[in-house]
C-alpha cells in the first residue's frame, strides 16, 4: 500500500494500491524534484477518471480536494 498525504494540510488522506499509484505516476505531472509530490486539481481528477482510475481513487482525491481549486499530494511508499 502507498500512503497519500495532503501537503497543504499536512495530513494523511488515506492509502492506495500500487496499481492506483502507478496510474497517478503515469497521468500526473510531478510538481517538484521529489518524484512523489504531485499537484492535483478538479480537472486532473476528471482526467484520471477518463483514463481509467477506479472509483475508490477518484473518491479519495475528490474528498481530499473538497472546495479547493488544487492541492499538493505526496506519497509514502511502504
Amino acid at each position: 500500500m502507498v500512503r497519500v498525504y495532503d501537503n497543504d494540510k499536512e495530513t494523511e488522506i488515506g492509502s492506495i494500491t500500487e496499481a492506483q499509484f502507478d496510474l497517478l505516476q503515469e497521468e500526473l505531472v510531478e510538481d517538484t524534484i521529489d518524484a512523489c509530490t504531485y499537484s492535483v486539481s478538479a480537472a486532473s481528477i476528471d482526467s484520471l477518471k477518463l483514463n481509467g482510475a477506479d472509483d475508490g481513487l477518484i473518491a479519495l482525491l475528490r474528498g481530499a480536494l473538497g472546495a479547493r481549486s488544487s492541492m499538493e499530494l505526496r506519497f509514502d511508499l511502504d
